[in-house]
């Protein structure tokens, strides 16, 4: 898939670890990527630690709703900077190969709960990853380190996004989460941009995604 390199933001560092995934103080951004992950417009990005020299990747993808807010972190990081959230509730997935090898944190722990599918557990399990979070209308993949963000490993994140969505209650509150299961839970529906979207449009809707749906960045 062809793919867009853009500036903003490369060469900076960044002293926010949920921006870039959690398991370092501080990262420097390197290559960013514009992409389609499900058919909607994302980032991909490579980060390195400045105190460690550790690379890693990570894909950040505009969501069409609001999810409950959810950070699955692999147990191998377990006491990085970052790992885990602050502020969460421990969530169990009830899945004990899951649970022996994920850590899973939640604001809301009951719609978190709706928010983790199986499908979703047995997906990471299939393709680890050291962080996956949802937050507000974005979700973001972090690979383990060392990861750069060649071509292969953006295709795999696409790819690996687009699986996770397929599998992923789309519309979960607190409210619903609530109420139980009544019907079979919608998943997140293929998004409207497909990879051959001409560069000039792609770029337009990618700089609104970034406006709504990214959270702001804190430089050092």
């Amino acid at each position: 898939m062809p793919v867009a390199r853009l500036s903003r933001f490369v060469g900076t560092t960044l002293i926010d670890p949920v921006a870039f995934g959690g398991g370092s103080e501080r990262a420097r951004v390197g290559v960013r990527v514009q992409t389609v992950a499900h058919g909607y417009l994302g980032v991909v990005e490579d980060y390195v630690a400045p105190n460690t020299g550790a690379v890693w990747s990570t894909l950040t993808v505009g969501l069409p709703c609001c999810v409950p807010a959810m950070t699955v972190d692999h147990r191998s990081a377990q006491g990085l900077p970052g790992v885990p959230v602050a502020g969460g509730h421990a969530v169990r997935a009830g899945q004990a190969s899951f649970d022996e090898h994920y850590l899973v944190a939640a604001r809301d722990p009951l719609a978190a709960a709706n928010l983790l599918s199986g499908g979703l557990c047995e997906v990471l399990l299939r393709q680890p990853v050291q962080r996956l979070s949802f937050e507000g209308s974005r979700l973001l993949v972090r690979t383990f380190d060392g990861f750069n963000a060649t071509p292969e490993v953006v295709n795999w994140l696409d790819w690996l996004a687009a699986e996770v969505l397929a599998v992923t209650p789309a519309f979960v509150t607190r409210v619903t989460a609530a109420a139980g299961p009544t019907v079979a839970p919608q998943t997140f529906p293929p998004g409207l941009y497909g990879p051959e979207e001409p560069e000039d449009t792609r770029s337009e809707g990618l700089g609104l995604a970034g406006l709504f749906s990214f959270p702001a960045r804190r430089r050092a």
